[in-house]
């Protein structure tokens, strides 16, 4: 079985939009719906959706955190889909984030030290 290396945490009232990666000139937009963000770490996030998106897709979430001024932008791949066992909405998906550095395709360093804080302040010991 395999361990997480990040600790996961959860935040009230976090909630994300999304959109499929831009392919050459296309631009996509985001997800006329926010979703509610179940629980979330350094690596990745899982929440809820209607819409069922395939496992392996590239995906950029905008995650709005109560308290943070303005949303993350941060650069996924989907890595799971269920189904939710509540009726709220239909699907649970699971998604990882690319990692952290100066390159493309990869997350901006400010978001990493903004999950780091994250992680301490809500944290359950």
């Amino acid at each position: 079985m395999k361990k997480r290396t990040c600790i996961r945490f959860t935040i009230p009232g976090t909630t994300l939009y999304y959109k499929k990666r831009r392919l050459f000139f296309n631009r996509p937009k985001y997800s006329q719906n926010y979703f509610p963000v179940l629980n979330m770490s350094k690596g990745g996030a899982s929440f809820l959706t209607d819409q069922r998106i395939k496992p392996g897709s590239a995906i950029v979430v905008k995650l709005t955190i109560p308290d943070i001024d303005s949303p993350l932008e941060i650069l996924c791949t989907t890595r799971w889909i269920a189904k939710n066992r509540e009726e709220s909405y239909r699907f649970q998906t699971g998604i990882s984030f690319n990692t952290y550095g100066e390159s493309k395709n990869q997350n901006s360093p400010e978001v990493l030290k903004t999950f780091n804080r994250l992680e301490k302040n809500f944290t359950k010991l």
